[in-house]
């Protein structure tokens, strides 16, 4: 679809025909962005950009008028009528998109959006397309703007006193950029480690401090105290524009327990070529939050097996020490004696109070241990 003025009227009749011969073609079930058996997606999506199957990407000029078409679906075994219609974009819990409700006064490209139809009713199993048209005002600032169109089952208002009617709805982002200076920057603020129930709770704060949305590679890497990786939390999210976004990555409590390092580390391409789905491959930038240690105890089975190992440990410890000890006497006072004629090695060790294997081992003597008349051997003072 092209962009076009509103005096192209013309071009948008026969973008009309198209959206209806639409309708047909896509007749039956359809893959669509659903939650309680209906829902939607983009009519037009573009090869060029794979985003645009879920999401309505568009660089528009003030002033321009942009013709869309947005394919709603039903899939479920019942007829449903739906409503649809266009909101402002709201940050939700932790800077991610959200769609702000029909209630609240549109101010971006909610106020944009014209749709041909604001409700459908669909046969279990069909499609229908609901073109729109995007109107940029002339005084669209420059950058990205965002909006949703909002798919929204029509219930019966709930009698008194018979319960609640439960609606269920779904949205499409609309991302609208305005050509210009566009400034791609994100800063990370802040890093956090905190005890939960489980184990830990990792979150990074990182600030879109440019005009437009960057698509962001941000990972949490847990090492070991001696530098060896533990874990390693992250994937590519969204940072809209102009928003502070945070995620809580969940480390489980290790099993060892132990002294840990985790930091932060975020990729964008700050490429001005970039976009909603589209990467230059240019410009790559990378900021690395600074480090967190924190200790972590030891699950109990773990540590009943580390107390374990850790008294042999030391009781061996304790034993190399008192042979060593009792090395360093025995070179410091034993003295050197002669032996006399019919004397074995068990009568001097009789004699001297000691064990005769002690006195093999001090004396370094062989099997049979046969000792000869004159031989000097070390035995223990006399007291």
């Amino acid at each position: 679809m092209k962009k076009l003025r509103a005096k192209n009227k013309k071009s948008r009749f026969f973008s009309f025909v198209l959206a209806i011969l639409t309708i047909v073609l896509f007749a039956g079930n359809v893959s669509a962005i659903e939650y309680g058996g209906f829902g939607g997606r983009p009519a037009y999506p573009r090869e060029e950009n794979s985003h645009t199957e879920s999401i309505f990407i568009h660089t528009l000029e003030p002033g321009d008028i942009q013709e869309e078409g947005v394919l709603t679906v039903n899939n479920s075994a019942e007829a449903k009528t739906i409503l649809v219609y266009g909101v402002d974009s709201t940050p939700s819990t932790g800077g991610a998109f959200a769609c702000a409700q029909a209630s609240e006064a549109k101010k971006d490209v909610g106020a944009w959006m014209n749709l041909l139809k604001t409700e459908v009713t669909l046969a279990p199993g069909t499609s229908e397309i609901v073109p729109f048209t995007i109107n940029v005002p002339q005084n669209a600032s420059v950058g990205e703007h965002n909006g949703c169109i909002v798919m929204q089952e029509k219930k019966e208002k709930a009698k008194a006193g018979s319960g609640a009617s439960l609606s269920f709805r779904t949205g499409l982002r609309v991302a609208i950029t305005i050509p210009g200076t566009l400034v791609r920057k994100v800063e990370i603020v802040g890093f956090t480690v905190k005890p939960d129930k489980n184990g830990f709770l990792l979150r990074p704060f990182v600030k879109n401090t440019g005009n437009v949305s960057i698509e962001a590679n941000a990972r949490v890497i847990t090492k070991y105290f001696f530098g060896s990786t533990y874990f390693i939390h992250g994937g590519e999210y969204p940072i809209l524009r102009g928003e502070t976004s945070d995620w809580n990555f969940e480390l489980k409590k290790p099993f060892w327990g132990g002294l840990f390092r985790s930091n932060f580390v975020v990729e964008y391409d700050n490429n001005s070529e970039a976009g909603v789905g589209v990467k230059s491959g240019k410009f790559i930038t990378r900021l690395e939050g600074p480090s967190v240690w924190f200790w972590s105890f030891p699950k109990a089975p773990a540590l009943a097996i580390e107390i374990v190992v850790l008294l042999v440990i030391f009781f061996s410890i304790f034993l190399l020490w008192l042979s060593r000890k009792r090395k360093r006497w025995i070179k410091k006072n034993w003295i050197v004696c002669e032996v006399y004629p019919g004397e074995g090695i068990q009568d001097l060790a009789k004699k001297f109070n000691v064990s005769w294997k002690l006195m093999v081992k001090v004396n370094k003597l062989q099997p049979p241990y046969g000792l000869k008349e004159g031989e000097k051997i070390k035995v223990p003072p006399i007291e």
